[in-house]
């Protein structure tokens, strides 16, 4: 008999009020009703009271407060008959809520025992559903091709970009991949001219600084690498040389957001860490490329 019991005390918290019947009573009563399998879980919570009319009322809730079931009794009887009819409303509870509880209504001892249960009106149970789990999060990938054009000291050169980015739906936050390329700038080194192009990688992250439901203004950075191609025509020797260099990227631009293909304009701004000099072999003539390349540009991204 005790093994029960206490698994069922494990499960349930009993409080009587009054004293009539007490909590001991009904756990006295609760014990014979349960099944073997009955299992410890989460406290189940009973509350036994007397109304001001002498109404005994019966509630239990689970253990975050929520009601599970309510039941109203008069409060003519002996002690020992409310105990066994209260004992038995709880366990009718309990087995609908716990399928692991098996009742034994058949150990109820005493013809004033079986009454209660041939008497016990059907009960609803209402225990709230199980709360929905958080929607999964959900990636982005997009993938971006632009034009722009690249400004240096005295001429203009067109390029082309092309980017992967990746991130969640949710979140303002995004990582990108990109592959550039800048076209021909000349810089004049008496007698002769320079000219030289530069193509880069860049990885980075962006971030929506402000957004509404069709538009956004996106602010980035990240780190390139890149290496720059340089001819000499109109020298006595010309040569073509390649510069390895790192540097990092900022940048700003305007989207809008339709739908899945978002056009958007913006400018970047690129800095690099070395300083690349050019000097004519026997002449004091020397020249050095820009350490910085401002581009504007207009693109648009596939989101999917």
């Amino acid at each position: 008999m005790w093994g029960p019991l206490a698994a069922l005390l494990a499960a349930m918290e009993i409080h009587a009020a009054g004293g009539c019947p007490s909590a001991a009573e009904i756990e006295r009563r609760l014990g014979p009703l349960l099944g073997a399998g009955t299992t410890a879980g989460a406290a189940d919570v009973a509350t036994i009271k007397r109304d001001a009319d002498g109404t005994l009322l019966v509630s239990l809730d689970d253990d975050a407060g929520r009601p599970i079931g309510d039941r109203r009794f008069p409060g003519a009887g002996g002690c020992a008959d409310l105990a066994d009819t209260v004992a038995v409303t709880l366990a009718i509870w309990e087995a609908q809520i716990h399928p692991e509880i098996t009742l034994r209504l058949d150990r109820l001892t005493g013809a004033r025992a079986a009454e209660p249960v041939a008497a016990a009106p059907p009960v609803t149970v209402t225990r709230p559903p199980p709360a929905a789990a958080p929607p999964r999060r959900r990636g982005t990938i997009a993938l971006g091709a632009s034009a722009f054009a690249d400004w240096q000291p005295g001429s203009w050169a067109p390029g082309g970009r092309v980017e992967l980015a990746f991130g969640w739906t949710d979140s303002r936050w995004r990582g990108r991949a990109a592959a550039v390329g800048v076209g021909t700038h000349t810089i004049d080194l008496a007698p002769g001219q320079v000219s030289w192009w530069r193509t880069l990688l860049v990885a980075g992250v962006d971030g929506d600084v402000a957004r509404g439901a069709r538009w956004a203004v996106v602010l980035g950075a990240g780190a390139a690498v890149g290496v720059a191609s340089l001819s000499g025509t109109g020298f006595a020797v010309n040569r073509t040389t390649r510069s390895l260099d790192a540097g990092g990227e900022v940048r700003a631009r305007a989207e809008w957001r339709p739908g899945a293909i978002r056009p958007w304009v913006g400018a970047s701004l690129v800095g690099w860490l070395r300083r690349q000099t050019l000097e004519l072999q026997g002449a004091p003539t020397s020249g050095a490329l820009s350490r910085t390349e401002p581009m504007v540009a207009a693109g648009a991204d596939i989101v999917w």
